[in-house]
């Protein structure tokens, strides 16, 4: 097994940040590594996402919603057809801080095929943090809409 994870402090309430996670038909106007994300909001339900890689081709797949908890926790997981060899269980976590919003992006890799993945795994942290500023900028500009400042 191998995690990897990210945060980023955000300047709006859990509850306005949670937006950007699950409102699944906005990830193109803010997130430049999931480009589509599609299914319901829903423990069980299949999940298509596409991913553009910072470096490398489009990767289409599709995951299991494993956890929503409203204004706390999103979480999907994914993996190889063959189970066993690799997965991932991807989540994003809100944790109020400082009066705002400390998001924690992860994934906890698992599967035989893990040491020799080492160079995707770091990649895909690569990418986590790539979206780490957009996310920010996406979720503070609706908060200031929302309180008319």
């Amino acid at each position: 097994m191998r995690e990897v994870s990210t945060y980023i402090d955000i300047d709006a309430s859990p509850g306005l940040v949670w937006e950007a996670p699950t409102d699944f038909t906005r990830y193109p106007d803010w997130n430049p590594y999931i480009r589509a994300l599609t299914g319901e909001l829903r423990v069980g339900a299949t999940l298509a996402l596409r991913t553009q890689p910072a470096k490398g081709r489009p990767v289409n797949f599709k995951a299991r919603v494993t956890a929503v908890t409203e204004g706390i926790e999103l979480r999907w997981a994914g993996g190889l057809p063959i189970p066993g060899l690799f997965g991932g269980d991807h989540g994003f976590a809100l944790n109020p801080h400082n009066g705002g919003t400390r998001v924690i992006q992860g994934e906890r890799f698992t599967g035989l095929l893990v040491p020799v993945m080492s160079s995707i795994i770091d990649r895909t942290l690569e990418n986590f943090e790539r979206m780490n500023q957009p996310f920010k900028e996406w979720a503070e500009a609706k908060a200031s809409a929302g309180s008319g400042r």
